[in-house]
């Protein structure tokens, strides 16, 4: 699942990171020395995905969930006990929840945004991060898959040619053929 438009919405939906909500190569490049200027700041990364057993009878069909997470990173200098940090990331945590839960739509086609729990990620002196995780689904379907295009190139089914054996005293068929029958898809029409 693309996540540029979870960080699209996380931009326009949630003012107080003014603007500083960024994918995981911004996420690699941080240093300790993050500048409080710099905070609040939010951090969209993948976590996981996890697919069900594909459901297939002619068709490939498989549900995964996606697992994302929203790295929220603030203050963490104003008190030695870390209160403010942690009254500020819990405001923060609420504008996530309006930009993004619930959402199923959000211009990817996926399914409901899920909230799946809290943790912190990282704490010190210079700042507090918590770990917000997500999920949503979204199906892999046949068009999607070599199983698709192995059935497109097969072209129309246009007719069918079979041989009827009867079921013979015995209760099953004997093996000889009593009749050849050609279905014509096109002349059915």
């Amino acid at each position: 699942m693309k996540l540029k438009p979870i960080i699209e919405e996380l931009r326009n939906y949630c003012p107080s990171f003014e603007q500083r909500v960024y994918g995981i190569g911004a996420f690699s490049q941080l240093s300790e020395s993050v500048s409080t200027e710099a905070m609040p700041a939010a951090f969209v990364l993948p976590v996981s995905e996890d697919p069900q057993d594909p459901a297939t009878s002619s068709r490939y069909r498989q549900v995964v969930r996606f697992r994302f997470a929203v790295l929220v990173m603030v203050s963490n200098t104003e008190d030695e006990q870390g209160l403010t940090a942690w009254e500020a990331a819990d405001d923060l945590k609420k504008e996530v929840f309006r930009a993004i839960l619930g959402s199923d739509d959000i211009k990817a086609g996926k399914d409901w945004i899920q909230f799946e729990g809290l943790s912190i990620a990282e704490i010190n002196r210079a700042a507090l991060t918590l770990q917000l995780d997500f999920s949503c689904e979204y199906e892999i379907k046949d068009e999607q898959t070599r199983h698709g295009a192995d059935i497109d190139r097969l072209g129309r089914f246009l007719r069918m040619y079979t041989d009827i054996d009867v079921i013979a005293e015995k209760g099953h068929p004997d093996g000889r053929i009593e009749a050849k029958v050609l279905i014509d898809l096109e002349k059915t029409k």
